[in-house]
C-alpha cells in the first residue's frame, strides 16, 4: 500500500511528508493523543485546588462527624468506646468500597457537594478473638459471623441484630445496617433540627442498605460522607492466603504488614441479604493504591466519568477499581508509567470490563476462586461500556462539559480532600476514644481523640 502524498502540491510547494496512522484505535478510530489530551483535562479539571487544600472548613465537618459518632455511642452504647475508623478520599459512588450499586445515591460533585469521603465505622472489633468465619453457605465473597466467639457481653448487646442457625447465633448484616441508619439518622437529624450558630449544618442525611449518606455543610464548604458500619479484624483471612503468596505490583514497594495488616465485613443492602457480610479490604487497597502508577490512576477516574451513573445489579465502581488492580499484576510497570500510554490504559479497562460483562465473569482481586458474577449478566452495564468504548472521545467530551458545569453549579471553588486538609492522599485512619497516642501509617496520620460532643 501507498500512502504518501503527492511529491508537489498546487503552487509547487513541498508537501508536508506522510504522517504514519499508528496512533489510532482500531475499534472507535479515535486517536490517541486526542484522547490523551482528553483524560490529561479531565484530570487537570477534577485535580485539587492548592487555594483550598487545607480549608479548614474540611477539618471541621470531620470532627463534626466524629462527634455525631460519638453521641450514638453514649446513647446507645454499642459502639466500642476505643475505636479506629478508616477514613477513604472519595465517596462510595467512586468506588472505594464493595457495595451493591442500588444503594449509591445520585449526589453530583459541584453542584450537591465539593468533598466526598467514605468512612468505615466498626461496630465490632474482632482483634484478638478467635473467630472463624463461615463461608460455606454464602454467595462467593460473603461469611457469616458467629457471635459467641465476641463474648457474653457482645452477644447481649447484639441479640436484636441476630438471627440462630442451629444453636449458633450469627450477625445479621441487614439488622445491623437497619440498627446503624436510625441511629446516625437520628442524631443528625437532631442536630439538623438545632443548629449552632457558625457551626456545622446537615444538609441531608439519607440511609440506603448498609450506606448512610451525609451531607454537611460548614461555611460555603459542603462534605458528602458515605458512612458504612463494619466488624474490622486484624490480620489476614484464610480463604485470601493463597493470593497473599502470588507475585505482586506491590512486592518490594510495600510490606506484607502494610498489605495484609487486616479486613472488614461489609453489610449487604438489607433484611433479604441474609447472614452474609462481605469481605472487605479497603484497608489494604488505602496502602496498595500508592504503588499504582499515575498515568493508570487518571485513565481510572477518566473511565469512571465516561460510564458516569451507568451501574447497577450487581457490579458497581469498585469492580472498574478492581480492573485496575489487575492490570498493575498483568503489565509493566514502565509501560503503565508513561503518560503517552494513559489513553491505552483507558481503553484496555474499558476493554477488560466487556471482557469479563460478556464472559459472566468478574474475578476477586484479592479471593483467589472467587467470582463475584458467577455466570450471572449484566445487560444494561454491558451495553453502557460498549457505547463508550465505540465512542471514547465523545463520551470524555461530554464528562469534561460535566465537569465546567458542576464547578459552575457550584457555591464556590472546588474544594478536594488533600494531605494538608485531612492529613493523606488517599486516606486516613483515625482512633477515637481511649488514651492512643499520635501514631502513624505509611500512608497517612492516624488522629487520636476522644469522643466529642454536638
Amino acid at each position: 500500500w501507498d500512502l504518501s502524498l503527492p511529491t508537489t502540491a498546487p503552487g509547487g510547494a513541498a508537501p508536508r511528508p506522510a504522517q504514519p496512522l499508528t496512533d489510532l484505535d482500531f475499534h472507535s478510530g479515535a486517536r490517541i493523543s486526542e484522547l490523551n489530551q482528553l483524560v490529561q483535562e479531565l484530570s487537570k479539571r477534577t485535580a485539587r485546588d492548592p487555594g483550598v487544600r487545607a480549608a479548614p472548613e474540611l477539618v471541621v465537618l470531620k470532627d463534626f462527624v466524629f462527634s455525631l459518632l460519638g453521641v450514638v455511642q453514649q446513647l446507645d452504647g454499642r459502639l466500642p468506646g476505643a475505636n479506629e475508623y478508616l477514613l477513604l478520599s472519595g465517596g462510595a459512588c467512586q468506588g472505594t468500597v464493595d457495595v451493591d450499586p442500588g444503594v449509591l445515591g445520585r449526589s453530583a460533585p459541584g453542584a450537591d457537594y465539593d468533598a466526598d469521603y467514605t468512612l468505615l465505622v466498626p461496630v465490632l472489633q474482632a482483634g484478638g478473638c478467635p473467630v472463624t468465619l463461615d463461608m460455606r453457605r454464602c454467595p462467593p465473597g460473603h461469611a457469616w459471623l458467629p457471635l459467641a466467639p465476641f463474648g457474653p457481653e457482645a452477644c447481649h448487646r447484639w441479640a436484636d441484630c441476630c438471627r440462630h442457625h442451629g444453636d449458633e447465633a450469627y450477625l445479621a448484616p441487614g439488622l445491623v445496617s437497619a440498627w446503624f441508619s436510625q441511629a446516625l439518622g437520628a442524631v443528625a437529624d437532631r442536630a439538623r433540627g438545632a443548629p449552632r450558630r457558625g457551626g456545622p449544618a446537615v444538609e441531608r442525611v439519607a440511609g440506603r442498605g448498609g450506606l448512610v449518606t451525609l451531607l454537611l455543610s460548614q461555611g460555603a464548604v459542603r462534605a458528602l460522607y458515605d458512612v458504612v458500619p463494619v466488624v474490622a479484624f486484624q490480620g489476614w483471612p484464610a480463604a485470601a492466603r493463597e493470593w497473599l503468596g502470588r507475585s505482586h505490583f506491590w512486592d518490594g514497594k510495600l510490606s506484607e504488614e502494610d498489605v495484609a495488616g487486616g479486613f472488614y465485613l461489609l453489610p449487604g443492602s438489607g433484611p433479604a441479604s441474609g447472614l452474609a457480610w462481605r469481605l472487605s479490604f479497603s484497608r489494604s487497597e488505602l496502602h496498595l493504591k500508592r504503588a499504582v502508577p499515575p498515568p493508570l490512576l487518571r485513565a481510572h477516574r477518566a473511565a469512571m466519568a465516561a460510564l458516569g451513573g451507568a451501574w447497577g445489579g450487581r457490579v458497581g465502581p469498585y469492580h472498574l477499581w478492581s480492573l485496575v488492580l489487575w492490570a498493575c499484576d498483568r503489565l509493566p510497570a514502565r509501560y503503565l508509567g508513561r503518560e503517552e500510554n494513559a489513553a491505552h490504559c483507558l481503553l484496555g479497562l474499558l476493554d477488560d470490563m466487556a471482557a469479563g460483562l460478556g464472559a459472566g465473569a468478574a474475578p476477586h482481586y484479592f479471593l483467589p476462586g472467587c467470582d463475584r458474577l458467577v455466570g450471572g449478566a449484566e445487560p444494561g452495564l454491558a451495553r453502557a461500556v460498549a457505547a463508550v468504548r465505540g465512542d471514547p472521545v465523545g463520551h470524555l467530551r461530554r464528562a469534561v462539559e460535566r465537569v465546567k458545569m458542576a464547578a459552575k453549579l457550584g457555591r464556590g471553588p472546588e474544594v478536594n480532600p488533600s494531605p494538608s486538609a485531612l492529613g493523606g492522599e488517599w486516606g486516613l485512619v483515625v482512633r477515637a476514644g481511649g488514651a492512643g497516642s499520635q501514631d502513624s501509617w505509611v500512608l497517612s496520620p492516624v488522629y487520636s481523640g476522644g469522643f466529642g460532643s454536638i
